[in-house]
């Protein structure tokens, strides 16, 4: 059964967000995708777009490696990167990858509708990482400061662990080497290597996200936030902490939309799910997320338009089972303050009897309601700007919920609301709709 709130192209291998632009009234999101499989290999960028971040409409490959003669730097894969405004256009810059090589690359986008990308002549922008400690170089985050543009790429340093570079140019293709911005040690972020930074700044606090790699042996949360003051080619941090609780977000990105807003996408890594690698595509978008800086912290919340997906709802008892007649294949259960206080977990069981249980642990004492949003077998947990992402694929549709929860926490007040699912189009001419 397709998900329908989340994102996913209708065949292949899906992993990082890339290029996310709001760009002419629509939300334009890129994607690392093989079209010819279900495995990573063979990076291509796959495109969609929608006017209101509800309804998707997949388009054909925008960016392809190669070819040998004309880009032999990209041969072999277009590993991650950003997009940018630029002289009355869109630009991204992405990593080019041959063999072990992995360096920046420039391209342009060949019309309005971001349709596919021109790569420029400079490519590579650089013949080599720019430091010789450096031992992973690649991902990229760019805009525009005091007349100059600026990028971090993500990566490590020999004895040193996850890092991520600082440079500087004055036209996207000539780029200086600034230094190290941040760096394990300096932020208290752990990882063997850092990957897909994404960095924006309100007034002046700045705000940085990096996946990691942890070391051989260590486990943990896999996203991290570290907000702080942009110094020249450093980063000094104030705070850190995790960006989502759960165990399948992975290689977030981030862009300004027109009215002002910082809205996110991530990648969930379903091929770590227990369906595993099943169906004729692999990996999903999250949810869309706004971000925002509150006191010092980087704060995540749904994206306002998943409102609009309300229809009508249903009270639901603070502990006990709710049936739901003939299964439900997405809903969002919303938990006021007092319930989601009470509320220790909530377990999800499919018609075949395969049940799925989210410890809300990690939401406990945090202000505001609980919204939990499942979407044939994804769940994304959101209370006082934490996130959590999780998924059993198996879970496809759900006929009975089960909240554990204090009953001391009776007052409280838990709504079910039954959701629209949004229109999807798909298919060669990104003029099918699906579903």
């Amino acid at each position: 059964m397709p998900a329908w709130l989340h994102y996913a192209p209708a065949k292949g291998w899906m992993n990082d967000p890339n290029g996310l632009v709001h760009w002419q009234g629509r939300h334009h999101l890129f994607y690392q995708y093989n079209p010819e499989g279900t495995e990573f290999t063979n990076q291509h960028w796959g495109h969609a777009s929608s006017p209101d971040l509800l309804t998707w409409t997949e388009h054909e490959v925008a960016l392809f490696p190669g070819p040998a003669g004309s880009a032999p730097y990209d041969a072999t894969a277009c590993f991650s990167g950003c997009a940018v405004e630029h002289d009355g256009g869109v630009s991204i810059l992405y990593t080019g990858v041959l063999g072990d090589a992995q360096l920046p690359c420039l391209a342009r986008a060949a019309d309005d509708a971001l349709s596919s990308f021109v790569k420029d002549p400079a490519n590579p922008l650089l013949s080599a990482p720019p430091a010789p400690d450096i031992t992973e170089f690649r991902d990229h985050s760019v805009w525009r400061e005091h007349g100059r543009w600026r990028q971090l790429v993500a990566g490590a340093r020999r004895d040193h662990g996850g890092s991520v570079f600082a440079l500087s140019s004055a036209n996207l293709r000539a780029w200086d080497y600034d230094g190290v911005f941040v760096d394990r040690a300096a932020s208290k972020v752990p990882g063997a290597v850092w990957e897909c930074p994404d960095y924006f700044a309100v007034e002046d606090t700045g705000a940085l996200l990096v996946s990691v790699i942890h070391e051989e042996g260590e486990e943990g949360p896999a996203v991290w936030w570290m907000t702080g003051t942009a110094s020249g080619a450093g980063f000094e941090v104030r705070e850190n902490g995790v960006a989502d609780v759960g165990d399948r977000f992975y290689a977030p990105q981030s862009y300004w939309t027109a009215d002002g807003r910082r809205i996110q996408f991530g990648w969930i890594r379903t091929h770590q799910d227990p369906a595993g690698r099943s169906g004729h595509a692999v990996g999903f978008m999250s949810l869309p997320r706004e971000l925002s800086v509150r006191h010092g912290r980087l704060y995540c919340e749904p994206a306002a338009e998943l409102t609009r997906l309300r229809r009508a709802s249903t009270p639901v008892p603070v502990a006990g089972t709710v049936g739901l007649d003939g299964g439900r294949s997405t809903g969002e259960l919303v938990l006021d303050a007092a319930a989601a206080d009470g509320a220790r977990a909530v377990a999800l069981r499919s018609l075949a009897g395969t049940e799925m249980t989210v410890d809300l642990a990690a939401f406990a004492g945090l202000d505001g309601p609980l919204r939990l949003f499942w979407d044939a077998g994804i769940i994304e947990v959101f209370r006082g700007g934490v996130a959590g992402t999780w998924s059993d694929l198996r879970v496809s549709d759900v006929v009975t919920l089960r909240l554990d929860g204090d009953t001391a926490a009776a007052d409280g007040r838990i709504e079910l609301w039954d959701l629209a699912r949004p229109e999807r189009f798909t298919g060669p001419a990104a003029g099918l709709r699906t579903g």
